[in-house]
């Protein structure tokens, strides 16, 4: 274990074989993307076979024909609207689908991509390039349009700010950095807040900021001041690759090189039941709009769990209903009451 998280117990409860609720098997080369359809009834996966499929959740079905691309499809992002895909690949750039008809609507070459997200309202598309590019690339999703925010470091892992002004990215050597889109100057950092590189920034619905590290931890941060708040989240064993957030902010779910999916709830930093095992390295995970299921790749394959019957540390039961889907327009402050 790194000497990050050596000092500190581990709160990752005894590991134990959780078989995913459905596996989705179609493709013939390692997946190394998933994700979530808004609307929650379909997913899409990426893989290194040069297509990206659209799956049907309800009968674990292909929803119409793969996505083929020229290289290997490293990872992708939907927009808000669920109307386009970006596939970002291994060699020859980024490309936009239009998800009803298929169709390419920009095909924008460069170097190779290796993560990607959608802005908020849906206009840009940050990139994070595998030649490890000292810059955010940030393209306009309608006309391919292309600025360049410079960062401290290699960046290797990028996410939008909730009003999407800003963009955080990780970099190597445990660095993050917050950039102001309109003027692309720093406004948090770089700061050094992990021993080895970030491999996975995300934001919480009300603005901190969470990161995933070769370090195998995973830590929260205030995005206004870069200020860690609370303690780590350990418990793998290895690398983290990925980590995802649910839609009210109450857990994360992370995910590595060490074959397992975990549940964490963001306010106790404790992990939620025993962690889903999988066969292969972890890449992607990512939590479904409604909160209750995580999909992963493993492999060749993508895995759907369940999350509904884990119970958080020390409780009997699983949590209500209620504490998955609070009211319309409750946000949680978990910086705040963290501190």
């Amino acid at each position: 274990m790194s000497t990050s998280t050596s000092s500190i117990e581990s709160s990752a409860p005894r590991r134990a074989s959780r078989p995913p609720t459905k596996v989705f098997k179609g493709h013939t080369d390692l997946v190394g993307s998933v994700a979530y359809f808004p609307d929650g009834h379909r997913i899409a996966s990426a893989s290194d076979d040069e297509t990206v499929i659209i799956w049907d959740l309800k009968s674990g079905r292909q929803d119409g024909e793969p996505l083929q691309h020229d290289s290997a499809v490293r990872w992708i992002a939907i927009s808000p609207d669920g109307r386009r895909i970006a596939s970002g690949l291994q060699q020859g750039g980024l490309v936009i689908w239009d998800a009803p008809t298929r169709k390419v609507v920009h095909e924008i070459k460069g170097g190779g991509v290796w993560r990607l997200a959608y802005s908020p309202n849906g206009r840009w598309i940050a990139t994070a390039l595998t030649a490890g590019e000292r810059a955010v690339r940030l393209w306009d999703a309608d006309t391919g349009r292309l600025e360049v925010l410079k960062c401290g470091g290699d960046v290797l892992c990028v996410a939008f700010s909730p009003d999407g002004t800003q963009i955080a990215v990780g970099l190597s050597r445990g660095f993050f950095q917050v950039i102001e889109i309109s003027t692309g100057k720093s406004v948090v950092g770089p700061i050094k807040g992990h021993t080895r590189r970030v491999n996975s920034i995300v934001y919480s619905p009300d603005g901190c900021l969470v990161t995933a590290s070769q370090d195998e931890s995973i830590r929260v941060w205030d995005s206004k001041t870069g200020v860690q708040v609370g303690k780590p989240m350990l418990g793998h064993k290895k690398d983290v690759f990925c980590i995802s957030i649910t839609a009210n902010g109450r857990r994360i779910a992370s995910a590595g090189r060490d074959k397992t999916v975990r549940v964490w709830d963001l306010e106790t930093r404790l992990q939620v039941g025993d962690s889903f095992d999988a066969d292969y390295w972890v890449l992607s995970v990512a939590f479904s709009p409604d909160n209750r299921y995580l999909i992963s790749d493993n492999g060749n394959d993508v895995c759907l769990w369940d999350t509904e019957s884990l119970a958080i540390q020390g409780s009997s039961s699983p949590p209500s209903t209620s504490s998955r889907n609070p009211p319309v327009g409750v946000i949680l402050h978990v910086c705040a009451h963290l501190l």
